[in-house]
């Protein structure tokens, strides 16, 4: 695979969790960012503003859920990249 086809597959699937949030249920939306931090750690949070943001209710909740998650895993994808990165076995 090319490196164009790689950065092509990467904004497709980026872009593909931001489709998701407007049309098919959360757990689409969620695995779809999950798969996304693989290769791009912030799609988690985006996609959590993303999507409390465009379902706000002010009677809703004192806290935005999907931008905590998207906190949590962008974390964790952080700290696996982290982790893979200094890897010693490649």
């Amino acid at each position: 695979m090319g490196d164009v086809d790689l950065a092509m597959m990467r904004g497709v699937l980026a872009l593909s969790t931001f489709v998701s949030a407007i049309l098919f249920p959360w757990p689409l939306t969620a695995l779809l960012a999950l798969v996304a931090s693989v290769s791009e750690p912030l799609i988690p949070l985006a996609a959590g503003l993303f999507v409390d943001t465009l379902y706000y209710a002010p009677h809703a909740g004192m806290w935005p859920l999907f931008t905590l998650c998207g906190v949590a895993a962008t974390a964790i994808a952080f700290f696996v990249h982290s982790r893979l990165l200094t890897s010693p076995v490649r």
